[in-house]
């Protein structure tokens, strides 16, 4: 009897002194079972593969991130997109490994707010977690910002991102003694659910490039002057590959660490994660695809079909925070809802000033605030009361806006900082932002997000082909014959003072969020009026463009106005 009663309590004696109470129950104790695994062979070749996979896939899909960019961003310089990416890889793997490892991870804490160590001779899984966590983390915020930039102001994002911000985050909601993983609201344990990086990769980069989108404002780019390569012909096949990629990506990194598989009981937690994904991303897929078939009965266009490709990757995000705990109808349910959210929010964004080519916006940001508050609601294995439920879902919401806000505050400093030193543009940006100002000038008053150029259903979408764009070109270059540029923009504007919000007689161009025009329709030829004190040199004039009102617009000295 006294061997039965000792085989029990060492059983037992591992198991938190709440185990039998459910409504102390949470996230990161599940089941509160500790097993010792030190001498299972199979434990810990399964934890070096998950971590293999995980590093090897986040980086294929980077070179995802970078096809898409080249698919989806219109830009002067192609290879702009591809050293920035191959730039911001390498700094963001040195930033995390030198400093952001030991404030993440680091085996000991100062209060839940920031790790610290006196050795780096620790998990080293967890730094493989942490590094994917910041290649794509950073892959997000460069798709809102790549080709517009300064190289300076990429390195600085980059580095502050991956040493300290991220890092932060980290250590709060997924290092064992954060202050989110574990805290204690109204006498009652609680904890932040995020196990596969809604709060801390999803959201903090969503609202880090959304800040970084909203500082660089408007931009307007002459179809002519965009790469051959950029949207080019074969860019069709290529774009739908990188999304692949991207899936990739995000399903190796939802992939559990040995230290959560050593915490729990035996399960196929892989196939758990990996059904649950698929479920996700084949709703999303089918319920945008459904909506736009109908809502606007076509779907067989460039970006439509991206849209859609989209909507699965949405589908993924939203459950991305509590992935190992859904059953695959609570995925079903999350991402039918998620999906209809980012149609429309996409739909909203592409109406406005705001660039994100790649419907971040509405893919990540706004699906990693639906899941991460589907969490405390939906999860089936947390064996709380409905008591204690609306306690995590309480704290849910506050990690959720703590998260917002910090991140916002961080992205708002860094971006003004990079303003007001004048590097947070390239040169080339720099041009295209005047012109877009220029341009303002002479159209009704805009809002902070509208459009320069308002669409509408008979607006052209330049898509990848070469073809197209020739046409385009030759289009726009024998619309308006030998008028010169300034008298197009004078029957512009007559014409968009009679009709308040749309432009239905002229041609309008659009790369998804990028206004594309031609020569023909603005001023981009300006009339240089050179002074005696600059010898009337006209690379150094002051220039100026009049409009019908007989003012002047003063713009800066730029050479490639002048051509």
């Amino acid at each position: 009897m006294s061997w039965n009663r000792n085989m029990n309590k060492t059983r037992y004696e591992n198991l938190s002194a709440d185990y039998h109470v459910p409504h102390e129950y949470i996230y990161y104790d599940i089941f509160n079972v500790q097993y010792s695994r030190a001498t299972d062979t199979q434990l810990v070749g399964y934890g070096v593969t998950t971590t293999f996979l995980r590093i090897i896939f986040v980086l294929i899909s980077r070179l995802g991130f970078i096809i898409i960019q080249m698919g989806s961003i219109p830009i002067e310089n192609i290879y702009r997109i591809i050293f920035y990416n191959i730039f911001e890889i390498g700094n963001a793997i040195a930033s995390y490994a030198l400093v952001g490892f030991i404030l993440s991870f680091g085996n000991m804490t100062l209060r839940g707010w920031i790790g610290y160590s006196s050795s780096l001779s620790y998990n080293l899984d967890e730094a493989i977690l942490g590094i994917s966590a910041c290649l794509l983390g950073t892959a997000q915020i460069s798709t809102f910002l790549i080709g517009r930039i300064h190289l300076v102001a990429s390195i600085a994002i980059t580095f502050l991102y991956c040493a300290f911000y991220q890092p932060l985050l980290m250590h709060w909601i997924w290092h064992s003694k954060g202050w989110m993983n574990k805290a204690v609201l109204l006498n009652k344990r609680v904890s932040a659910k995020d196990f596969a990086g809604d709060l801390v990769i999803h959201l903090s980069s969503s609202f880090v490039g959304l800040m970084g989108a909203m500082f660089l404002g408007r931009r307007l780019i002459k179809l002519k002057d965009l790469d051959e390569h950029s949207l080019g012909r074969e860019q069709s096949g290529n774009t739908i590959m990188g999304y692949v990629f991207i899936l990739f990506g995000y399903l190796a990194f939802s992939l559990p660490t040995p230290l959560y598989q050593s915490m729990r009981i035996p399960d196929n937690y892989i196939g758990i994660i990996m059904i649950n994904n698929m479920v996700a991303f084949a709703t999303g897929i089918i319920l945008v695809s459904l909506l736009h078939l109908i809502i606007y009965r076509k779907i067989f266009t460039y970006w439509i079909i991206l849209r859609c490709l989209q909507g699965g990757i949405a589908g993924v995000i939203s459950v991305a925070a509590g992935v190992d705990i859904y059953s695959p109808y609570a995925c079903i349910a999350i991402a039918t809802v998620a999906s209809v959210f980012f149609f429309f929010f996409s739909i909203l964004v592409h109406n406005t000033a705001l660039e994100d080519y790649c419907n971040f916006t509405s893919s990540h940001l706004v699906c990693s605030v639906l899941g991460s508050m589907a969490c405390p609601l939906l999860a089936q294995k947390e064996n709380f009361g409905v008591s204690a439920r609306k306690i995590h879902v309480l704290w849910q919401f506050i990690c959720l806006i703590a998260v917002s806000a910090l991140t916002l505050f961080f992205a708002w400093l860094v971006f003004l900082f990079l303003s007001l030193g004048e590097l947070l543009r390239s040169k080339r940006e720099v041009m295209n932002h005047q012109r877009a100002v220029v341009v303002q000038k002479y159209l009704p008053k805009r809002a902070f997000l509208e459009r320069l150029f308002m669409i509408d259903s008979n607006t052209d979408h330049i898509e990848p082909s070469e073809t197209a764009r020739n046409s385009f070109l030759r289009l726009e270059g024998s619309k308006d014959g030998g008028r010169s540029g300034r008298e197009a923009v004078i029957r512009t504007v007559n014409y968009e003072k009679q009709r308040p919000m749309k432009l239905n007689r002229f041609k309008k161009l659009t790369v998804h969020n990028a206004d594309i025009v031609s020569e023909a329709n603005i001023p981009l030829q300006p009339i240089v009026m050179s002074d005696n004190r600059n010898g009337g040199d006209e690379d150094i004039a002051e220039t100026y463009v009049e409009t019908s009102l007989a003012s002047k617009i003063r713009i800066y000295p730029m050479k490639e106005n002048l051509e």
